[in-house]
């Protein structure tokens, strides 16, 4: 489908290689554009190919003693929302609790706790608790959402997956808000979807979807719901996004939307746990309630390391946070080739 342009500037340094007897040699990178956004990525050559590993057996155990999300404290140390919110105060999908957040983000802030467990490895996590917690989502932001009625507010469902991705929790559990204020990012992508909707006169992730299809980005579609790496990275290791072909928010999914979601996000996290990657950011982009035809809710995945583990260095610096530019060391097309060949076995 036309309308989408893959944009990208070839950038080239010369040095002397001290690994090849200071021979002088040509290195390349690449600063791609967002097709919708025209912001920039910047994908460089390999210095990490894979992530350091981590202990993450200490990491566990050191966790545990004092979780508050563990079944004998759960209940016991979280707070309640006002039952004119919530009826009971609490709110239970399967084995998900959803409460509020006891250090609210906004003016609606809540945590979903996804089991009872205290740890499941990424790269086995139970579709069930995928499922179990963004109904619980899904629940809660449709009873929040009538108050914000023509105030242009978001249900936004977040996922900070062990410490390395800002959980200061390892017990599994997703944040919920839903706001006027979404954001600078999903402020600017809404605005940019209105926009190109204008001129194209369909959705952008329409577009998106026919456009990647089936092409080196594509790593596959299941209940409508279509799998692909960004042309545009923004994890240092790759990242992946989901586009649904039926829902604009989260409130819009049904239940066989958030089944197939599920399958597909333990797909996706196999592969890249596959890659000794064991921490994640999932966030759940919506247009605000009530937003017509531009918008089509997109969820982003973007894996998360420590650069030296004995070191506790990010893999966040100056060119994500001052400079504003993603920054990855794989490009989407190597990325997409992995996680596609864990899909389809999958399959």
């Amino acid at each position: 489908m036309s309308g989408i342009e893959f944009r990208a500037e070839r950038k080239a340094a010369r040095l002397h290689d001290p690994r090849k007897g200071f021979e002088l040699v040509t290195v390349e990178s690449e600063v791609r554009r967002d097709p919708l956004t025209d912001e920039s990525a910047r994908v460089c050559h390999f210095a990490l190919t894979a992530a350091p590993p981590a202990d993450l057996d200490a990491i566990v155990s050191q966790s545990r003693t004092h979780c508050p999300f563990c079944p004998e404290k759960v209940e016991a140390i979280t707070p309640r929302f006002p039952d004119e919110l919530v009826p009971g105060g609490r709110l239970r999908r399967g084995d998900a609790l959803l409460f509020p957040n006891l250090f609210p983000y906004d003016d609606v802030s809540a945590i979903a706790v996804l089991c009872a467990e205290h740890f499941h490895a990424m790269d086995a996590i139970p579709e069930r608790i995928v499922v179990d917690g963004l109904t619980a989502a899904r629940d809660f932001i449709r009873l929040a959402a009538p108050a914000f009625d023509g105030r242009g507010a978001s249900g936004i469902v977040t996922w900070n997956y062990m410490p390395a991705a800002g959980a200061t929790q390892v017990h599994p559990h997703m944040q919920v808000i839903v706001t006027t204020s979404p954001g600078n990012g999903p402020g600017r992508r809404v605005a940019a979807e209105r926009a190109w909707f204008e001129r194209h006169r369909l959705p952008y992730g329409a577009m998106l979807v026919d456009a990647e299809r089936d092409g080196p980005r594509w790593i596959g579609e299941a209940g409508g719901i279509a799998w692909l790496a960004p042309f545009a990275p923004a994890g240092l290791l790759g990242d992946a996004q989901a586009v649904f072909a039926r829902a604009a928010t989260v409130a819009d999914l049904d239940d066989a939307d958030i089944a197939a979601f599920a399958a597909g996000l333990v797909r996706v996290l196999r592969g890249f746990a596959a890659r000794g990657l064991w921490s994640f950011n999932l966030c759940l982009l919506p247009a605000p309630f009530g937003a017509d035809g531009a918008h089509r809710l997109t969820a982003r995945l973007l894996p998360r390391l420590y650069l030296n583990p004995a070191l506790h260095v990010s893999d966040v610096a100056y060119l994500h946070l001052l400079l504003e530019e993603r920054f990855a060391m794989a490009w989407p097309e190597d990325v997409a080739a992995a996680l596609r060949a864990i899909w389809t076995a999958a399959a």
